[in-house]
């Protein structure tokens, strides 16, 4: 799209436009906006909000570089403009030496100003997005690898008891067992504690675990094991009290989500659907102990706030029996306990 008109707007006391990245929010359209431009006004203190009486309309295009810290506007030629510092939704750049600053209300919204130079005025602009697409993010929001733990810093989750768990949460909760892994976030490994990583020890012969005859004297190694029998269960309630899909997929924190495909489509596509489930509200953690060594078949309940993490409710069941049989009925208590959260579910998508 040829915009050689931009550039007469600016040299009549008109020209520009950009597009940005909200913190904490989605990324601004890529692709073709509709640029309402004044002609020469006093300038603007603070953010534009708008332009009610436009002088003109115009096409203009803007693109997305650097994971949205920079805005590129296509006129007669390319102009970048920078996010700031101190707030990622303000842009800052000149246009043939003239200050530009914009800000971005929304994913299809930003409004600006261009000062021109010598003079007590500007040219303001509001570009909405008429046809365009989500910027390339891949790797934005990647954290450093040197930030990640290595899988040798993780004890695997027992395959068979964390199958078991799932099964027992199901149950309670009404959930189809054939539906289970769509509600129900278990951890298949969870990160080693100074309690659990005691590192090599040796016993001496003769003593239990230790087979090796006195003759020659030789220890017996014992490595710390690669396997835990602590499960981690997590739910996603929304206000009403309904389960909602979860997932951890993404999440280099393993924090669970909400699995909406409705959220992961493209927002700035003509026609985007809307989000089919709601937010969170609460999240419902159960956690297993199964340490039969230390004779423990316990299960601890919590209700947590779904955005603070905060904790809403706790209650420990002590398993009376050993086995499935135990941790099913201490599970059964510590959930009644927080006064049986979940009402239902909603459809999966």
């Amino acid at each position: 799209m040829t915009m050689t008109t931009f550039s007469r707007v600016f040299m009549t006391f008109a020209t520009f436009l950009i597009v940005s990245q909200a913190a904490g929010a989605a990324p601004v359209c890529e692709g073709e906006y509709m640029s309402a431009v004044t002609g020469a006004s006093p300038p603007v203190q603070g953010k534009v909000t708008g332009v009610p009486n436009p002088y003109r309309e115009q096409p203009v295009r803007i693109d997305v570089k650097d994971c949205g810290r920079t805005l590129v506007i296509h006129g007669d030629g390319a102009i970048p403009l920078k996010q700031s510092a101190n707030d990622p939704t303000h842009y800052v750049g000149s246009h043939q030496g003239a200050p530009a600053v914009f800000d971005v209300w929304s994913p299809d919204r930003l409004t600006g100003q261009i000062l021109v130079p010598g003079s007590d005025g500007g040219v303001i602009f509001e570009m909405t997005l008429v046809e365009g697409h989500t910027p390339d993010m891949e790797g934005c929001g990647n954290p450093e690898q040197t930030n990640t733990k290595s899988d040798d810093d993780r004890l695997t989750v027992d395959p068979a008891l964390r199958s078991e768990v799932i099964s027992i949460v199901a149950d309670e909760l009404g959930v189809p067992r054939d539906q289970a892994g769509r509600y129900i976030s278990a951890l298949r490994s969870v990160a080693k504690t100074r309690q659990s990583d005691e590192g090599i020890t040796e016993i001496m012969p003769g003593e239990p675990g230790c087979p090796i005859e006195l003759t020659g004297v030789k220890t017996c190694k014992v490595f710390p094991p690669d396997t835990t029998t602590v499960v981690e269960v997590n739910l996603l309630l929304d206000e009403d009290g309904r389960l909602l899909p979860v997932t951890t997929e993404g999440s280099a924190t393993r924090r669970v989500r909400v699995d909406d495909p409705g959220a992961t489509t493209d927002f700035c596509a003509p026609d985007a659907p809307e989000t089919k489930l709601p937010e969170a509200e609460r999240r419902l953690r159960f956690k297993f102990f199964a340490i039969d060594e230390d004779g423990i078949n316990d299960v601890q309940a919590g209700l947590f706030d779904a955005d603070t993490d905060i904790f809403k409710k706790a209650h420990y069941a002590e398993g009376k029996y050993k086995g499935s049989r135990g941790r099913s009925e201490a599970a059964g208590e510590a959930y009644r306990a927080i006064g049986s959260p979940v009402t239902g579910r909603h459809k999966l998508p």
